[in-house]
């Protein structure tokens, strides 16, 4: 780790603590711009540190750059949830290329495949009917976003990198927190619970770089 990019590390750290207050406080103004600081740090970090693949790493930062269209579109006050989802779509499509960069691992493959199947089983079906209420033109994107989800933390688990598995599989319970919170019912500090394992993912995602 580059001092550059440890400097933005601490950044990105910071800008998300204080995107968590801002969350929790409903600062709305405070969260437009914090929200977006963590991606743009996060970008930094994996630009300036010393990846084991430059290759991998390149992906990931077009992977980042998706993922801050992504916050951006679900922040605004306007609907954009369809958009959202979609940049977060082409997100994993770029991590899971950046994944298959490095040897596969087939044994960690299985695994992370195995528990990501199995948590979206227990997650998904009530996001189903919810969808199917009340936006039905949901479910079929949502089901797509849901299988390269899958894949995303299948390619995670077969870099062999315990540090990016549990990157994406925190992204992944993040996202199911998200989709619970939207469509099934509100949870206690439903939108807080959703941000920090989000951003806690994303760093960790771009920490696997370096192994």
């Amino acid at each position: 780790m580059t001092s550059a990019a440890t400097t933005l590390l601490a950044a990105a750290s910071l800008a998300a603590v204080t995107d968590w207050y801002a969350v929790g406080a409903g600062r709305h103004r405070l969260e437009y711009a914090a929200k977006p600081a963590v991606m743009v740090a996060l970008i930094g970090v994996a630009v300036f540190l010393h990846p084991a693949d430059p290759t991998e790493r390149s992906l990931f930062v077009v992977a980042l750059a998706f993922g801050l269209l992504t916050d951006v579109f679900l922040m605004l006050p306007r609907d954009l949830f369809l958009a959202g989802l979609g940049a977060a779509l082409v997100e994993h499509l770029a991590y899971i290329a950046g994944f298959r960069t490095r040897e596969l691992h087939i044994g960690w493959l299985v695994v992370a495949a195995a528990v990501a199947l199995l948590s979206a089983a227990l997650i998904y079906p009530p996001i189903h009917r919810a969808l199917q209420r009340q936006q039905p033109r949901l479910v079929v994107p949502v089901i797509a976003y849901l299988a390269v989800f899958v894949v995303m933390v299948a390619s995670a688990g077969g870099t062999g990198s315990l540090v990016a598995l549990a990157g994406a599989l925190l992204f992944l319970y993040s996202d199911a927190i998200l989709a619970w919170n939207r469509f099934v019912k509100p949870l206690p500090y439903g939108r807080l619970v959703n941000i920090v394992p989000y951003h806690v993912g994303e760093a960790l995602l771009v920490i696997s770089l370096l192994t």
